[in-house]
């Protein structure tokens, strides 16, 4: 693992220290910026300009590595070009990590095909898009499903916690669906949209991040950027106390929170790569890491131990904190892994589970660590492309099952909110074929 940013400790970073880290990711973003680059090769294409596009997603596929569209494009690019050899390299690539397309349904690709290599990687990646897996439907609630935005188990009430965005109500939801308001964003509790919540039974806390998101029905121009952390008793739901988040300017918004077993509170902040902290003794929530090479934060997950931070990014991956060591890195392993399009991420027994809503196909993963945290040893396919996946999203483990919402990206609210289980034990590692097994599947045949 490296060491985190400059040379400083990891520990209380200050907010001079955050603000650098953001101002030199600003500057990075300015020489390679995706949005720019995405529309130069749009414009190549549309000039039949091959090389500038594939040159432009060669670029692209190194800012964003687990982009499955960029590799997608590049098949195009080398096969619009002759090139079979690079063409077929960039399928195997793509069908070791399990991603999904039917490169027949492009003309694109019409010079690399009528070969056997071309038909045999064509439809295992086709394959790969099947449902696979056991998800059932746990229960469904009413309304939009993207409303829905947290979901925890709170083992007292033996109740699922479910946050929402635009009444900021926390409900307690039996495991047949049905539901009772726990509490509503009001003037006195001072909530908005809510973000993330965690419970901690034994110091009778329910933490709960908060956000003035325009999805609030209550929210004003003049409200936005205000977040805040929130301690309740979690018996009584009184409201024990406030934490705003430190200003740093800018776009600000608190997301998923997660808790130790020794009683750290950790919240990400959405709109820019930054994690808070809360330490058993502090009273403030204060800036705890930020990482020039992260783009858009989307979940956390935390070791009940307080040994590792494991923050996914949809576009980068996952970034790996070592609070003991003081010590960063980004999540590695084998040359099949694919990390991108993460909604969702758990921790359980040296095992990351993933929710990959935006990825192709829509899945979700068991990753087996390293014994140091920082690697994947193994990958394993829980479930894919089950008919209720609508970019699916943050979920939660409840013994040995995950529970998480399979459908936020519906349009069409009439179906509610979704919300699946997956025995984590269920499926098997990836028995693709290796390159060694493709060739000799291919050999022609020895009378």
């Amino acid at each position: 693992m490296n060491r985190i940013l400059l040379a400083g400790a990891l520990v209380a970073l200050s907010t001079l220290l955050i603000t650098a880290s953001l101002q030199a990711q600003s500057t990075a973003q300015k020489s390679d910026d995706v949005a720019s680059l995405e529309q130069l090769s749009q414009a190549a294409y549309g000039a039949e300009d091959w090389n500038r596009f594939m040159e432009v997603n060669h670029r692209l596929r190194e800012l964003r590595p687990y982009e499955p569209e960029y590799m997608y494009n590049l098949v195009r690019a080398h096969s619009l070009l002759g090139d079979k050899t690079a063409a077929y390299n960039i399928m195997v690539a793509m069908q070791r990590q399990g991603i999904s397309y039917d490169f027949n349904q492009t003309d694109d690709s019409l010079n690399i095909r009528k070969t056997e290599l071309y038909n045999y990687l064509n439809n295992m990646m086709t394959d790969a898009g099947k449902p696979l897996g056991i998800a059932t439907v746990a229960f469904v609630l009413p309304g939009d499903p993207a409303d829905y935005s947290s979901i925890t188990w709170e083992s007292s009430r033996d109740k699922f916690l479910v946050g929402t965005l635009s009444e900021g109500l926390i409900l307690a939801v039996s495991e047949d669906g049905s539901s009772e308001t726990l509490l509503k964003a009001s003037e006195e509790n001072g909530l908005w949209s809510i973000m993330g919540m965690a419970a901690d039974p034994d110091r009778n806390r329910l933490w709960v991040s908060s956000a003035a998101t325009p999805s609030f029905s209550g929210f004003s121009t003049s409200d936005k950027n205000r977040n805040a952390l929130f301690e309740f008793k979690l018996d009584t739901l009184e409201l024990v106390r406030q934490l705003h988040v430190p200003v740093l300017g800018g776009s600000q918004e608190l997301g998923s929170l997660a808790v130790t077993d020794d009683g750290h509170v950790y919240v990400i902040d959405r709109a820019r790569p930054v994690v808070y902290r809360k330490t058993p003794a502090g009273d403030r929530l204060e800036g705890y890491v930020a990482s020039s090479d992260l783009v858009a934060l989307g979940d956390i997950a935390v070791t009940p131990d307080n040994s590792r931070l494991f923050i996914s990014d949809s576009a980068m991956g996952v970034f790996v904190v070592d609070p003991v060591a003081e010590q960063t890195a980004m999540l590695d392993g084998p040359e099949n892994l694919n990390l991108g399009g993460i909604e969702g991420i758990e921790y359980s027994n040296g095992q990351l589970i993933i929710v990959q809503g935006r990825m192709r196909p829509q899945r979700v993963m068991r990753l087996t660590l390293s014994a140091n945290g920082a690697g994947v040893e193994t990958i394993g396919f829980l479930v894919v492309g089950k008919a209720e996946f609508d970019h699916p999203g943050r979920g939660v483990i409840r013994g040995s099952d995950l529970f998480y919402f399979a459908n936020p990206g519906a349009e069409n609210s009439t179906a509610g909110a979704i919300v699946m289980r997956t025995p984590l034990d269920a499926g098997d590692a990836i028995v693709k074929p290796t390159i060694e097994q493709l060739q000799k599947a291919l050999k022609p045949r020895q009378k």
